[in-house]
């Protein structure tokens, strides 16, 4: 069954310190969440430190994410913080610029693969999370696609739907199409206002229609449904609760 929780790109303002940290995880317990990914807390603060919070909130860490390349540099710190948490998938997000080409694209689906490799021997599991420039197309193929079809099925595909949209892909195909690859999916949503200018807005309030797609979460098994939203018209606490909310009108409970 497929759960809801908070993807905390969404709160990078509040996870600067140690006191701000703790009071960001009370107060996503708070409004009713229970499950998190973790991003974006500032690199400065431990595993240790970022654990006891999380305990004492009671919230649980599913997974983390951070871009390749700091996801590497920072290894040890990540997979401290995942034993600390007793969590297991470790999400990277971006193709490097250098290999953004056809044939960087397969160099880079030859990183992954080692990466997803020496993770697994460690009993973690590697996603990768494509923004919407990785759907460019090479030869009639996007990033993505050379990516997924040139790495085994030990690396998970991380789907943001709003890049996805973005990128004038349809949801629906990709899950279907990756099914048993996608532990979780990111629901970010957004507007126009009147002069044309996009606007992220709390999940359910913006231009996705998120009915299909929480049914082909239902449909492939996937585990976990991340509200997302890193830039506000209002209180950020406040549009994470409306998103989560409006999972939960949705049949998505966390």
């Amino acid at each position: 069954m497929v759960t809801a929780g908070a993807q905390l790109s969404s709160l990078k303002a509040y996870l600067q310190t140690p006191d701000q940290m703790e009071e960001t995880f009370e107060k996503l317990w708070d409004i009713g969440c229970r499950i998190v990914q973790l991003q974006w807390i500032n690199p400065e603060i431990s595993p240790e430190t970022i654990a006891v919070a999380l305990k004492r909130s009671g919230l649980k860490s599913v997974s983390t994410q951070d871009y390749y390349q700091e996801a590497v540099s920072r290894l040890d710190s990540t997979l401290r913080l995942h034993e600390l948490c007793g969590s297991k998938n470790i999400c990277v997000s971006g193709i490097p610029e250098q290999f953004l080409t056809e044939k960087g694209c397969l160099a880079f689906a030859g990183e992954l693969t080692d990466f997803a490799l020496r993770m697994q021997e460690v009993g973690k599991v590697v996603s990768f999370h494509p923004r919407v420039q990785e759907y460019r197309r090479f030869g009639g193929r996007s990033g993505v696609e050379i990516l997924m079809e040139n790495t085994p099925h030990v690396l998970q595909l991380g789907l943001d739907i709003y890049h996805l949209v973005k990128a004038g892909e349809d949801p629906e195909k990709w899950m279907h199409r990756y099914q048993g690859r996608i532990e979780f999916v990111h629901f970010k949503d957004y507007r126009l206002d009147e002069s044309g200018r996009e606007q992220l807005v709390p999940v359910g309030q913006g231009l996705i229609d998120w009915k299909p797609v929480i049914r082909v979460c239902e449909e492939t098994g996937v585990r976990w449904i991340f509200a997302e939203q890193e830039r506000w018209e209002k209180d950020a606490f406040q549009c994470m609760a409306e998103s989560l909310d409006f999972l939960r009108e949705m049949g998505v409970e966390p």
